[in-house]
């Protein structure tokens, strides 16, 4: 499996390394970028959702997309436990970096990033069960992020987040007796496909730019910190949990592919979202840039691995 992950990985780079060059030639930049990021999180994610569950039900498969949110629960509760060990800075200016450091820890790229990579391996039921990932992150991301940000949860931008509501309408999708007529599906479908081509295009486009937005300042020993706890240090974490879900459900249906997408979720590189709420809650924007980007650069050899190395123990 770990082969099949590195190939995607490598496929998706290719795709994201031609972005870069034609973002670079074209001089493309944060209007661009901006305008792309909200084309994927507004229009293509919540419709590749939508699609994901516009199947026939199954009452196994339900009971098991209620499991895979408990156990995404415990990775994200995990995971906040690490970033808050993680990072605590003694002077002012650091702690007006914590925040953002703290949500990309957390919160992976596991949308732009998981999605497409998850899809190419297990394909659309590796798909089905991110979902439950998905659900758990865009929740816990509006509660856990804006706190951080503000010191408040606005429990508004919680229920109205369109990815939430995508996952809210595909349930009820998925209960029905029927599937979406042809005419619906099919633009739907086409649409979710759009996903891998424009998050990798989208990435290309904040490598072109990062150097320019980071405005001469180096963070160069924050990032690597920053980078070795989102891709090593929480990897080790999480596997020792999953591990630990592994021995105690052993008769739970689909549990070794429905792990590997939870770990596969959890693998990924900052998610953008630290770069967005940089933006809405005007923070360093700058610096956010470099970790997404230097975490997206630096997975395509940590994924792999510990995707190997989830091998030895979850059998």
């Amino acid at each position: 499996m770990h082969f099949l992950v590195l190939k995607q990985l490598v496929i998706m780079m290719l795709i994201a390394a031609l972005s870069f060059v034609f973002s670079r030639r074209n001089k493309f930049g944060e209007t661009e970028s901006q305008f792309l990021s909200k084309v994927l999180l507004f229009f293509v994610n919540p419709c590749l959702i939508v699609n994901a569950f516009n199947i026939p039900y199954d009452s196994d498969k339900m009971r098991r997309l209620a499991f895979i949110i408990f156990i995404c629960i415990g990775v994200h509760l995990l995971l906040t436990l690490v970033a808050t060990l993680a990072v605590h800075s003694k002077n002012e200016a650091g702690r007006m970096l914590d925040g953002l450091d703290r949500i990309g820890i957390v919160f992976t790229n596991c949308g732009f990033i998981g999605i497409p990579l998850i899809n190419g391996v297990f394909g659309p039921s590796g798909v089905f069960y991110l979902m439950g990932y998905i659900v758990v992150f865009n929740v816990y991301l509006w509660i856990y992020g804006e706190y951080l940000m503000s010191g408040r949860v606005n429990w508004k931008k919680v229920v109205t987040n369109p990815n939430v509501i995508a996952v809210a309408a595909g349930l009820v999708l998925f209960c029905l007796p029927f599937t979406l007529p042809g005419i619906v599906a099919k633009p739907l479908s086409l649409i979710a496909d759009l996903n891998t081509a424009l998050s990798m295009i989208l990435l290309g486009m904040l490598f072109a730019g990062f150097r320019k937005s980071a405005g001469g300042v180096s963070y160069t020993g924050r990032v690597i910190k920053a980078s070795v706890v989102r891709l090593v240090v929480s990897s080790f974490v999480v596997l020792a949990f999953l591990y630990a879900v592994y021995r105690l459900f052993p008769g739970v249906t689909d549990l070794r592919e429905i792990l590997f997408v939870v770990y596969i979720a959890s693998l990924c590189p900052t998610g953008m979202s630290s770069s967005t709420f940089a933006c809405v809650f005007k923070r360093n924007a700058a610096y956010t840039s470099l970790t997404v980007s230097a975490t997206s650069v630096l997975c395509i050899v940590t994924v792999p691995l510990f995707v190997k190395l989830a091998e030895l123990f979850i059998k």
